[in-house]
C-alpha cells in the first residue's frame, strides 16, 4: 500500500528542539513543531479564524492560535481549547538524509478568484 508522496521540506537544523519553522508547499502552509527532538508538522491555520499559527506560542504539544487563543495538539491536530472545535489537518513526518519531509496530501485544487466556487 503506498502511503502518499514524500515532500521534502527543509533540513531539520531548520526547526531547533522548542521552536518552529512555517513553510508553503504545493499552496498548503505547513507548520513544523520540535517538540523534544520530535518533529511534527500541521496544517498552518486555526480551524476558527484561519489565522496563522506560527505566530502563536508553542507550549508542549499545544500550538497556540494567537488571535482568539485557541489551542491545537501538533502530534493529530485536534482541537484542546475553545473557540476552536475543528481539528486541523496533520502530517505524517519522515526524517531523510537530514531533511525533514511530509506524506503530501493531494494537492490543493486552484479556486478561481472571481466567479462560482464549484
Amino acid at each position: 500500500m503506498s502511503r502518499g508522496r514524500l515532500i521534502s521540506l527543509v533540513p531539520a537544523a531548520a526547526v531547533p528542539e522548542g521552536g518552529k519553522h512555517a513553510c508553503s508547499v504545493d499552496g498548503l502552509e505547513v507548520l513544523l513543531c520540535n517538540v523534544e527532538g520530535t518533529i511534527y508538522a500541521v496544517e498552518n491555520r486555526c480551524s476558527h479564524a484561519s489565522s496563522r499559527l506560527d505566530i502563536g506560542k508553542l507550549k508542549g504539544h499545544a500550538i497556540g492560535c494567537p488571535l482568539h487563543g485557541a489551542r491545537f495538539d501538533v502530534r493529530d491536530g485536534r482541537a484542546l481549547a475553545a473557540p476552536a472545535t475543528k481539528p486541523i489537518r496533520s502530517f505524517e513526518v519522515v526524517m531523510e538524509g537530514g531533511k525533514v519531509n511530509i506524506v503530501g496530501p493531494a494537492p490543493l485544487p486552484v479556486r478561481p478568484k472571481f466567479g462560482p466556487l464549484g
